[in-house]
């Protein structure tokens, strides 16, 4: 075993893309890497690679495509491993295996947070409710196909369960493509016969209770709870209540980590964005402006810039957008996405 190698890139290059072949794991020793991905909620987000931190992890260790892109601001010197170099590396650093571990609880918390808030239920019950909850919500969204599937799901899992009857109702319906009948009433919760499901529930609850008291806890109220809210909002085409959450979260001041300064920066761009998606375009160039001026160095300048252009030309100033557009092409990287965009809108005039 040869041991972790260094690689040296020079600014725009791309470490990786989404969907590749994972057989890396990174560490950034020097410079600016940006992961960028999409959340559960179809929104593109951007995250930067701290000095010393590993990424790549996940999808090496699990062998599956990149989840992200990953790519390099400025220039930047990473370490790489091989996945048999980085588990022999981390085998006797405990310390390095607890901090990963809670990275990846957290990301596994959110998503799970996220996923609840679409369906729109509050906090977890078990598994074969849960399988009940999400096969109803495809029913009732007239999605037979994946109800007619979960349902049969819940029935080969749990064949005594509470909801056996409901189950084979509701998925001779589904499968007649029958519109949900508004006779069966709604789901209710309750305990598997035959387990202790009911007290470890209790007993969960009790201790989440008792958790929510500390200041570490999941805040409805927090910068991350409510700009997953703004994103379900956005995703769902509700822009104006999508909008009053973002437009608070872009003024909040009591940000404690790096990552919820980063969602009040992401706030403000994404308030001006759902102001463009409702053509309110006078509104939206204030609010792209705002940006560049608050943060001439964000994560999404190139990306506000662009809409900016776009707001600017929905408006009637075409000479005005022309040149935003030629910003943005000549913005690092030269040849992403956006910088394609911004040159087809040159090319189209």
């Amino acid at each position: 075993m040869s041991g972790p190698i260094v690689r040296n890139y020079k600014g725009g290059s791309i470490v990786y893309f989404e969907k590749d072949k994972a057989e890396d794991i990174f560490v950034l020793q020097k410079g600016r890497v940006v992961l960028t991905y999409t959340n559960i909620n179809g929104v593109e987000l951007k995250e930067d690679v701290k000095i010393g931190e590993f990424f790549g992890v996940k999808s090496a260790i699990g062998r599956y495509p990149r989840e992200e892109t990953a790519q390099v601001i400025g220039a930047a010197t990473v370490l790489v491993f091989k996945v048999p170099e980085f588990e022999k590396f981390v085998s006797d650093k405990t310390h390095l295996i607890i901090k990963m571990l809670k990275v990846f609880s957290s990301q596994l918390r959110q998503v799970h947070r996220q996923v609840r808030e679409i369906l729109g239920q509050g906090e977890a019950k078990n598994p074969a409710f849960e399988l009940m909850n999400v096969a109803e919500v495809f029913y009732k969204n007239g999605n037979y196909e994946h109800a007619v599937y979960a349902f049969n799901q819940y029935l080969s899992h749990y064949p005594d369960g509470t909801y056996v009857d409901r189950a084979k109702q509701l998925q001779d319906f589904a499968s007649k493509k029958t519109p949900f009948p508004l006779s069966v009433p709604d789901l209710v919760y309750k305990p598997e016969p035959g387990s202790q499901t009911g007290k470890l529930q209790e007993m969960l609850r009790t201790a989440a209770v008792t958790k929510d008291n500390t200041p570490s806890s999941i805040d409805p109220n927090s910068i991350q709870a409510l700009f997953d809210k703004a994103s379900t909002l956005f995703n769902a085409l509700k822009y104006e209540d999508a909008a009053n959450i973002y437009k608070d979260l872009s003024d909040r001041t009591d940000t404690v980590t790096q990552e919820e300064e980063q969602l009040v920066e992401n706030s403000l761009f994404h308030y001006g964005k759902v102001l463009y998606k409702s053509k309110d375009f006078a509104a939206s160039i204030g609010i792209f402006s705002s940006y560049i001026k608050k943060y001439p160095k964000g994560m999404l300048l190139k990306e506000n810039l662009y809409h900016l252009a776009l707001a600017t030309e929905a408006n009637g100033d075409r000479d005005k957008a022309n040149q935003f557009f030629q910003k943005v092409v000549n913005i690092p990287p030269l040849d992403d996405s956006i910088s394609e965009d911004a040159k087809k809108k040159l090319k189209g005039r």
